[in-house]
């Protein structure tokens, strides 16, 4: 019996062990919650608790230096917490056609026991009672493997198959479409970023023109030239210029952290960016747009493919009406002294093969399978109004980020001559105030003009490049340096 159970201890960690069951522990809990704490905390601030791992911490991405938007991107690319889960989507769908797949293919299954009683198992004849014959050990080992496999099931696996692959490539298509989207959310906090830069600036312009003002009016008020109410009224200026100054300040932490979040780093960075306003030309029609957009965008064939896996689905339903065949081994042993197989010479053996085909079916499963080949066909009806909603989206989208450049090219060209105006207003205001011919107010209302006019340019300037990555973001492509197509090309 000892050596029974020593067997039969060693023979099941040995099952387990081949199974994966028994698998040694990965000491990462400490270095996984260190990394998380580091993505909180202040860069310069140290860890409370310090654990010694022998991985090295890897180094921020980001450069210290100003980046331009091609480097963030590049960033964003490898960083982007979005599009690192996208990426393992394209994993999981991989590890989900593979999971199909084994529908193909036989299950081997073993499996071992080794059984004990306190008593003894025993027959009697009841014509003679006193005669016992035993029918099996108190103690015996026992193992079996086990072969299955489907031969056909008229369509159920293979519309699995099908949808698996059909997934995959969707998975494929749709990371292709987060690395779009995830360029434009950089595009979007680079320049959000910019503007709240470009804000401080004119902010600090503004305040410097305040205080000049400011200082003529109070030599002017000391020598009886101007009022009180002059010198008031520049301070004041200098007041509201001060906290768009502070607003502006504040714009610029809270933008550098939305676009290193969006770059996929600690959100505490000090991340600096360069200012390229390069108007890059654009010269294609709207459409040209709408047929870049049909070549381009993803979703085209992610819906086509949403179509397609519901119509196999439908077929993996359907097959639930018909039945499957089958075939199947097994291979039986024990060691109970009791128990033999008999061969047909008249041997007698531990163990046996035994094998068998056959065809089963559900006769009556109270409309399970009707009901799912019902929820199939309304999920492809569902699928097939997505792609219309679908593409009317994407064509919106187009128009809006066409009409958006539009806007923002006359916005600029309106602007840039405003700008013009109000600079040389706010010289004329100053000079006519140091000879006394216009009040204080008018200078205020020059240097607030100038003010708006600035912050005007440079929004409308900020606009364009943001619009023409929209427009890349909708169509699905680059557009810089595209030239119009040939208009039997648009046509077609």
């Amino acid at each position: 019996m000892h050596s029974r159970l020593v067997i039969a201890t060693f023979s099941s960690f040995f099952l387990l062990a081949l199974s994966g069951c028994v698998i040694s522990g990965i000491a990462y809990h400490d270095q996984q919650e260190e990394t998380l704490r580091q993505r909180i905390l202040l860069p310069q601030m140290h860890p409370a608790k310090k654990v010694t791992s022998a991985r090295p911490v890897t180094p921020e991405p980001v450069p210290d230096r100003p980046i331009c938007l091609e480097e963030a991107i590049a960033v964003a690319l490898k960083n982007n917490h979005s599009l690192l889960q996208a990426q393992q989507d394209k994993g999981i769908a991989l590890d989900e056609k593979e999971i199909a797949r084994s529908l193909f293919l036989p299950a081997v299954t073993a499996g071992y026991a080794y059984a004990w009683s306190n008593r003894q198992q025993a027959m009697i004849n009841p014509q003679q009672p006193g005669l016992v014959m035993y029918a099996g050990e108190r103690d015996f080992q026992k193992a079996e493997v086990k072969i299955m496999m489907t031969l056909w099931d008229f369509g159920r696996s293979l519309g699995a198959y099908n949808q698996a692959s059909l997934r995959r490539e969707i998975a494929e298509l749709l990371y292709k479409r987060r690395r779009q989207r995830v360029v434009m959310d950089v595009v979007n906090a680079y320049f959000n970023l910019l503007r709240a830069q470009r804000e401080k600036v004119i902010a600090e312009e503004s305040l410097t023109q305040a205080r000049e003002h400011l200082k003529t009016a109070v030599r002017f008020h000391k020598y009886g030239v101007v009022d009180l109410n002059d010198v008031l009224r520049a301070r004041v200026q200098v007041a509201d210029v001060k906290q768009m100054l502070i607003k502006a300040k504040n714009a610029i932490e809270l933008c550098t952290s939305t676009l290193n979040s969006v770059l996929g780093v600690n959100v505490n960075l000090p991340t600096r960016v360069i200012d390229d306003t390069t108007i890059a030309p654009f010269e294609l029609s709207l459409e040209d747009c709408l047929r870049l957009a049909v070549e381009h965008r993803p979703e085209f064939e992610v819906v086509h493919r949403a179509i397609s896996v519901e119509q196999e689905g439908i077929r993996a339903a359907k097959g639930g009406h018909l039945p499957r065949v089958y075939v199947g081994a097994n291979y039986d042993w024990d060691d109970d002294g009791y128990r033999k197989f008999a061969s047909s010479r008249g041997g007698l053996h531990d163990s046996n093969i035994s094998g068998e085909i056959g065809i089963q079916i559900d006769l009556f499963s109270g409309g399970r399978t009707t009901a799912e080949v019902r929820k199939a066909k309304k999920k492809l009806a569902k699928a097939k109004e997505q792609a219309k909603e679908v593409c009317d989206g994407i064509s919106l989208q187009v128009k809006g980020a066409f009409l958006g450049i539009k806007e923002a090219k006359e916005r600029i060209k309106v602007t840039k001559e405003a700008r013009l105006q109000a600079k040389e207003n706010l010289r004329l205001m100053n000079s006519k105030y140091r000879q006394n011919i216009v009040a204080s107010t008018d200078v205020v209302d020059a240097e607030t003009l100038l003010t708006r006019t600035e912050q005007n340019y440079y929004t409308a300037l900020y606009d364009y490049i943001v619009a023409i990555a929209r427009l890349e973001n909708a169509i699905g492509t680059r557009i810089r340096h595209m030239k119009p197509a040939p208009p039997d090309q648009i046509h077609n």
